[in-house]
């Protein structure tokens, strides 16, 4: 048999035997069409809009905006902070030049936070060159503004280098601060004025029991009230706490001026001490209400919070010098709202002792320094007040205070101050110097502003 045609023959072989007609495979075939068509119309739009952005630069395709809710980070602390706790991380601490807007502080959980402070760089960065001029043991400056509390000046020296904020230390001997207290005091309660007569006998600036022998009408001089305050009278204010007062009404103002008690601030600050007898002993009455001894103690941040006090209408604020604390997200853990210690004496009272501070500079023991206020170009646009205060602490240095207030004629703008110095062997500048230096620091740009 050929080859060809036995080939032939196998592949009859093996050709299957055709069966009847198949429907179900007609039907598969036409639902999978309908499934292709289906899914074309519902696709089709978007994968030919992706096969067209194919090549294009990425930006030409629009991302969906997702809005979301900022959260804390997970690394930042735990609960807002507060003002003891900012002066448990941020400790005793001196503000130099690179960090009078702002500074790092790393909390307890060793995350890092920014704080942004309330100084005027102007002011600030001039103390602390101006300070170690003052060829003293010891200096500090502040400076704030009485309507908020706000810290605008916070510097102070060491002659001997160490990292201690004598601003606030509150050791220091208040010596003549206290008249303030007094003197607000006798006012108040008393109903005396700053025109009131009273009369000493002696020296102004000793204190002797002798001088204690006869009442506050009696006495060999004559001033007013305001004339004891401005000359810091030792006698006319001794004779007041011994004879006027007593030892319930020193005890009791010197608290609402803040004496014994913690003052809230972003840093640690010292109380200040005020320790009344058990027993209404005159003479040591007389040496509490002058200020003729060392155990009544201040800071130089209290010492500007009683002058702000007087001319803040009577309301003491509380101070800070932080303004806000936040981190690298921004997220703010602490912003600074303004807080009033309360009413300390009324409108009336702190009108009579502003005459007191103000003669104090005009014709008591600020003139020295104050006395050309009236021709200066400068302070002759402002209204100054002051109450100076020097004693010998118990190492025999001399402390020099002075705190006081400048504030604009026309304006509401007004800056409290308080300069201690502990002087060594030499005299180096006064308190009284330092302040009167900072007001002109703090006014002259802002006048020349004025006539631009």
């Amino acid at each position: 048999m050929h080859w060809r045609e036995r080939n032939s023959r196998l592949q009859l072989k093996r050709k299957p035997e055709r069966k009847g007609p198949r429907p179900w495979r007609r039907l598969i075939f036409l639902a999978g069409l309908a499934v292709l068509v289906w899914l074309g119309f519902k696709y089709g739009p978007a994968l030919w809009a992706l096969a067209r952005s194919a090549g294009r630069p990425a930006e030409a395709v629009k991302p969906e905006i997702v809005v979301v809710t900022k959260k804390k980070p997970v690394s930042a602390p735990e609960e807002e902070l507060d003002k003891k706790h900012l002066a448990d991380i941020i400790g005793d601490k001196q503000f130099q030049p690179d960090e009078i807007h702002s500074f790092k502080i790393k909390d307890e959980a060793g995350n890092y936070l920014y704080v942004r402070t309330t100084l005027e760089p102007g002011l600030q960065a001039w103390a602390l060159k101006f300070l170690p001029q003052t060829i003293a043991v010891a200096s500090a400056l502040v400076a704030m503004d009485p309507r908020t509390g706000e810290v605008l000046c916070l510097a102070s020296h060491r002659s001997d280098g160490r990292p201690v904020n004598v601003a606030l230390s509150g050791s220091l001997p208040a010596a003549s601060l206290f008249k303030i207290v007094t003197a607000a005091a006798a006012v108040e309660k008393k109903d005396l004025k700053s025109s009131s007569t009273l009369a000493y006998d002696g020296r102004k600036h000793t204190l002797y029991k002798k001088q204690l022998d006869k009442n506050i009408k009696d006495g060999q001089h004559q001033v007013t009230l305001k004339e004891g305050f401005a000359d810091s009278i030792n006698t006319v204010f001794g004779k007041l706490g011994a004879f006027t007062l007593g030892r319930k009404e020193l005890e009791a103002f010197a608290r609402k001026f803040h004496f014994n008690q913690p003052i809230e601030f972003e840093l640690p600050v010292q109380k200040s001490q005020f320790a009344a007898p058990d027993q209404d002993d005159p003479y040591r009455l007389a040496e509490l209400a002058s200020g003729f001894n060392r155990t009544t103690t201040v800071s130089p941040l209290h010492g500007a919070m009683l002058a702000s006090a007087i001319v803040n209408d009577g309301r003491l604020m509380e101070p800070t010098v932080v303004r806000e604390v936040f981190d690298l997200d921004n997220h703010i853990f602490y912003r600074h709202e303004p807080v009033s210690l309360g009413q300390v004496v009324s409108t009336a009272t702190v009108q009579e002792l502003q005459k007191m501070m103000r003669a104090t500079v005009t014709e008591g023991t600020g003139r020295r320094n104050f006395g050309d206020a009236g021709r200066h170009p400068i302070l002759k646009r402002l209204d100054l007040g002051g109450k100076s205060g020097s004693i010998n602490d118990d190492d025999g240095r001399r402390v020099d205070w002075f705190v006081g207030f400048a504030r604009r004629s026309a304006e509401a703008e007004t800056l409290a101050l308080a300069a201690v110095v502990v002087h060594g062997e030499k005299l180096g500048l006064r308190s009284q110097e330092i302040v009167r230096e900072a007001v002109l620091q703090y006014f002259r740009p802002r006048m020349k502003e004025d006539k631009s």
